[in-house]
């Protein structure tokens, strides 16, 4: 039965981390649906609208997309209770970009929100205030810098909003984070209510706790930690390096505070992970979403107890992926391989499908509008993104086919100045089943068939020039005279303390 997996899932979970934590005490001490496509004009829409972000959660690291480890037990059953999207790509390779296009429906080129001193524009309407003006009441619990209402405006228009600050030391669950969204949707018996989630527990440093690593970290005699700063010294570009070694500059050359800071000098040197290393590394990742969806299991439990569930439309997405040395790289934020690009996409509600996967490529963008559908609400501004319903309802439509999906705002935009151009800002257009990749840097056009070669392996640039060209040429259209410098009212004036949290996150050298 639908209504009890669930929850059957989340008490088996936690059936099995008790039975891990006690086995691994005991060696220790010895040695199918309604549409959701119904008349605008006599649909109500559901009384619950729930969006959860989990922030940095690699879409092929769920084993509801094929992975090896069973990370996501709760997720899995959630997901074949509703709509999967097999191919959903994020706007962008980190949080504040990508987090805006997905609460705005437009792409970085448009919202503008590209650097990390860029604010949302005033003008720009997000879904929080659509959703508002349709009757919704709007609530927003946020885990990132990224999100702050007063600073970013990403999040500026919920009538409730909480901000629970991140902090790398962190292994509980966010299980406040939980609570406060319960407590909203307690209270919003009589009206409904459209409900912003965001998890920062997946994202680095990998800490989770004992129970969860138990699972999954085997043997492992090595250095590598899963800390933000390893991941940045095995990301440096070789020409930061040679900088800092030259002529070492605290203002750029560190990681941290300025009052506890590790500073890129001359005894810092590139990290370089083995096999055995980064397989510790990615189960220490693993470990953080396995807890992380027993604690959506704890969410859908409550939900379903108090008769929320089934009446709910829950989408469930995420910012961005993570890299494990795919191409070169650790962590995110600059490159725009599909290790970060591509996110886990489900639906999961009222006239939802249960049980379809969708294969067509989509992307965050398409999430403001789809989530305005479902609610019975007109879109009234130009969104860039496309209404999912026809996908959801079996249908084939034109303008799914070969359309444009970018990936844009890379964090090499605000390095750019700052750095003079020693990091390179990447950009992707996808048309199909080709996808084009610009590397300012080198100056290179990647060009892979991500239906023959999903891990982007082998570079067709030269074996189809003429693909290359095409793609090349639009992408050099779209950004003819574009200037990501933001405008005098919208820049972010960062204070002293806010720029140093940044840095110990590890996205500001």
């Amino acid at each position: 039965m639908r209504k009890s997996t669930i929850s059957t899932l989340w008490a088996s979970a936690t059936g099995l981390l008790l039975a891990v934590l006690l086995s691994s005490c005991s060696a220790q001490d010895t040695a199918e649906g309604d549409t959701p496509a119904k008349d605008k004009e006599t649909r109500q829409g559901p009384p619950l609208i729930l969006l959860i972000s989990i922030d940095t959660l690699r879409a092929d690291h769920l084993g509801l997309y094929g992975h090896h480890r069973f990370t996501s037990p709760v997720l899995d059953a959630f997901a074949a209770e509703g709509t999967i999207f097999e191919d959903a790509s994020s706007s962008a390779p980190w949080t504040l970009p990508a987090h805006a296009s997905m609460l705005t429906g437009l792409y970085p080129r448009k919202h503008r929100v590209l650097t990390f001193d860029t604010a949302l524009p005033p003008e720009i309407p997000t879904l929080a205030s659509k959703m508002s003006g349709g009757g919704y009441q709007t609530a927003a619990v946020v885990n990132s810098a990224w999100l702050t209402k007063d600073m970013y405006g990403i999040t500026r228009d919920f009538d409730k909003y909480l901000f629970v600050d991140d902090t790398q030391e962190r292994r509980a669950p966010n299980s406040w984070i939980t609570d406060q969204a319960i407590e909203w949707i307690r209270e919003a018996r009589d009206q409904p209510i459209f409900l912003f989630v965001h998890y920062y527990d997946v994202h680095s440093d990998y800490a989770s706790l004992p129970q969860y690593e138990r699972i999954f970290v085997t043997p492992y005699t090595g250095d590598a930690d899963g800390t933000g700063w390893q991941l940045a010294k095995a990301s440096f570009e070789d020409d930061y390096l040679a900088l800092c070694h030259e002529n070492y500059d605290p203002a750029k050359c560190r990681i941290g505070t300025l009052e506890k800071y590790l500073a890129v000098d001359r005894t810092i040197q590139k990290i370089t992970f083995d096999d055995d290393d980064l397989r510790h590394i990615e189960e220490l990742y693993d470990a953080g979403i396995r807890q992380l969806d027993n604690e959506l299991g704890r969410f859908f439990s409550i939900l379903e107890s108090e008769g929320r569930l089934e009446e709910a439309l829950i989408v469930i997405t995420s910012d961005h992926g993570e890299e494990f040395m795919d191409h070169g790289r650790m962590d995110h934020f600059l490159t725009m391989y599909q290790e970060v690009l591509r996110v886990p996409l489900i639906l999961r509600g009222p006239g939802i499908p249960a049980g379809q996967r969708i294969a067509t490529p989509v992307s965050l963008v398409d999430l403001s509008p789809t989530i305005l559908s479902i609610a019975g609400l007109e879109e009234k501004n130009s969104s860039d993104g496309l209404d999912l319903s026809p996908l959801l309802l079996g249908r084939e439509h034109p303008s799914f086919e070969s359309r444009a999906i970018y990936g844009e705002a890379s964090g090499g935009l605000t390095y750019e100045k700052m750095m003079e151009g020693v990091f390179p800002i990447y950009r992707s257009l996808r048309r199909g089943r080709h996808k084009i990749i610009h590397d300012s840097k080198t100056q290179k056009w990647l060009l892979y068939d991500l239906e023959s070669d999903p891990g982007e392996s082998r570079d067709l640039s030269e074996e189809k020039p003429e693909i290359t060209r095409r793609l090349a040429a639009e992408m050099r259209e779209r950004y003819r005279d574009f200037d990501p410098t933001p405008s005098p009212q919208n820049r972010v004036e960062l204070e002293v303390e806010q720029l140093e949290r940044l840095r110990a996150l590890g996205y500001v050298p």
